[in-house]
This record gives structure tokens, sequence and C-alpha cells, in this order.
């Protein structure tokens, strides 16, 4: 595995813009639901009280991932990811504080933060850590990356919707808009990565192709079944 690319491969990007177009986040139940309405506002800050358990998992597989890179040049570009979720060492600024933050202006009961949270949030981060500590490292870069590049865009649009709905002011929505940027370079930190294994060896495509793949599918699949669970109540 070498080490990341300073040239973008464009077969490779191009793979990941068609899977982009097929996986159509902003089309799923959760977002189209957000932008036309039909999402209560109860069931929408449920979900998101859940999500948070996602949100605080999400460095730790990658923490994993990074420590079976064998380079230094290699770990690095997953380091500077953590140290973002970590707000740069400023805690305040650390993605489960914002995340937190969003929370209460939403008006979530915050004493149900860090509980137990529902099985489809914790098979996502259960699939995470396996990929990250088991599958090959090209795979788990994949689907890294792959969530990233799609939360990034989810973020925008999670963001909009709640400013559309009323409830909360644009100006009191965090933690989105700065993952609506960040996460776009987070993916890009990944997909360098993967550019030159890309084309090195058909084994090294078929894994990267089997990540982008699977971080697809499980972040489409962690979004459906928040949907599906929205009317839970704990």
């Amino acid at each position: 595995m070498g080490a990341p690319s300073l040239v973008r491969n464009l077969k490779l990007r191009q793979r990941i813009a068609v899977l982009k177009a097929e996986w159509n986040a902003l089309e799923w139940p959760y977002l189209r639901a957000l932008r036309d309405g039909s999402f209560e506002r109860e069931d929408f800050v449920e979900t998101q009280l859940q999500f948070f358990a996602a949100v605080a998992h999400f460095s730790r597989p990658m923490a994993i991932l990074a420590s079976r890179l064998p380079r230094p040049d290699q770990r690095l570009p997953l380091v500077e990811n953590i140290f973002d979720e970590h707000g740069r060492g400023e805690l305040a600024h650390g993605h489960e504080r914002t995340f937190r933050l969003l929370l209460e202006r939403l008006g979530a009961d915050l004493s149900r933060v860090g509980l137990a949270p529902w099985p489809e949030v914790r098979a996502f981060n259960v699939a995470l850590t396996g990929v990250a500590a088991f599958d090959s490292p090209l795979t788990g870069l994949a689907v890294f990356g792959a969530i990233e590049d799609l939360f990034s865009g989810i973020s925008l649009a999670l963001g909009r919707g709640i400013v559309s709905r009323g409830w909360l002011a644009a100006d009191k929505v965090v933690h989105y808009p700065t993952h609506a940027t960040l996460d776009e370079e987070h993916a890009d930190g990944f997909y360098r990565q993967l550019d030159a294994p890309y084309d090195a060896e058909a084994r090294g495509a078929e894994e990267i192709e089997q990540g982008l793949a699977l971080g697809g599918h499980l972040f489409q699949r962690l979004y459906e079944d928040l949907y599906r669970a929205r009317g839970r109540r704990d």
C-alpha cells in the first residue's frame, strides 16, 4: 500500500461519482421526510438522539484502522481526522460536544445522552469496528471514505431541513454546518490513500470497490433503520 497520492485517480473518482448517484442519499426516506414536512419533530429529535452514539463512536474504529497502517505517512491523515473529531485539542469544539449542543437546542432529553443506543445504531458501530480491526486496510479506508463523503451532503441537507422546518434559526444550528465542508475534506483524505492502490493490482481494486459499496450500504441502512424506528421511545 503506497503513500497518499498527490494526483487524484480519475478512474476511481468517476467510480465514486457513479456510486453516489446510485445511492442518491438526498432521496433516502429520512431526508425526504425532513424535506417534505412529514417528519414529526419529536421523531426527528429522537432519531438524532440515537445518532449521537454513532457520532461518539466514529473516531474509535478509525483509530484502530490507523494503527494497522504500516507507515507514518499513511497513518497521519487518519490521525489528523481524529484530531478534528476532538476539536483539534479544544474539546468544546469536538464533535461530541457540538452534537450534544445541537440536541440541547432541539429540545432533546440530555439525561439520555450516552445511554445504550438502539440496536440499529449499535449494528452500525459494531460493523465499523469489525471492518477497521479485521478487514483489509484498503477496504477499511474505502468504507470510511464513502461514509465521510456521504455525510458531507447529508449534513448540509439536515442543517437546511432543521432551519426550513422552523425548528431552529440558522445561527443556532451547530455541528452539521461544520461537517458539510469538513467531511468533504476528510473523504478526500481517505480517497487519496486509495488512488495509487486502485490501479496497482486487481486485488487492491477489488478490496476498494468492496469497501466503497459497504460504506454506502452501512450508512444508508443506518438512516433507513432510524427512520423506520422513529416512533420508538425508551
